[in-house]
């Protein structure tokens, strides 16, 4: 009876090992293998709904792209950064002057850029005397008429306290961005023929 159970015990024992050391092994690679056919079907099903809408994806990206060159189209293109500069300021005193202001400053004090959205910048510090009245209207005038310009800070300094709208001039501090277009590097810079 002894050995019938030992046979048996050896038997389960065998058993037991086949199922630990090949049954074991086979499910997982069957499980491991569905999962790689899972997302091949995925990652076909994907391209199938690609293809069959390839139609609207190239629409939707013409239509992106031409709204990305309209938004562009606010911010001038860089000439160079002498004359961006002096264009920006001429234009800037210009609206000053026909606001009856007068630019007392116009410091450049940076340039950088923002490459996330292709664009490169400028700021300027700018010192405006008047009426106090002229000045609010002028910091909207820059806001809304220089959709390229961020006004970064605007200061008022009164002379005095108690002084009106139209009483005693005042001045602002203004730091504004004039965000442009870069000038795209000539044939010497993007080290083309010397």
């Amino acid at each position: 009876m002894a050995d019938a159970r030992i046979r048996w015990l050896v038997g389960l024992a065998g058993a037991l090992a086949v199922v630990r050391f090949a049954v074991v092994p086979w499910v997982q690679a069957q499980n491991e293998q569905r999962q790689q056919l899972e997302l091949l079907t995925k990652r076909l099903d994907r391209s199938e709904g690609v293809i069959q809408n390839r139609e609207a994806i190239v629409a939707a990206r013409d239509a992106l792209r031409q709204e990305s060159e309209a938004s562009f189209a606010a911010f001038p293109v860089a000439v160079g950064d002498d004359d961006s500069r002096l264009a920006a300021q001429q234009r800037i005193t210009a609206m000053a002057a026909q606001a009856g202001l007068q630019v007392s400053l116009f410091d450049w004090l940076l340039d950088g850029e923002a490459s996330e959205a292709g664009l490169a910048y400028s700021r300027a510090s700018i010192k405006i005397d008047g009426p106090l009245d002229r000045l609010i209207l002028m910091h909207g005038d820059l806001e809304s008429s220089l959709p390229f310009a961020a006004v970064r800070e605007f200061q008022l300094k009164l002379k005095s306290p108690t002084s009106g709208p139209n009483a005693d001039p005042a001045s602002a501090v203004v730091v504004l961005d004039l965000f442009y277009q870069p000038k795209p590097p000539s044939a010497l810079q993007a080290g083309g023929p010397s």
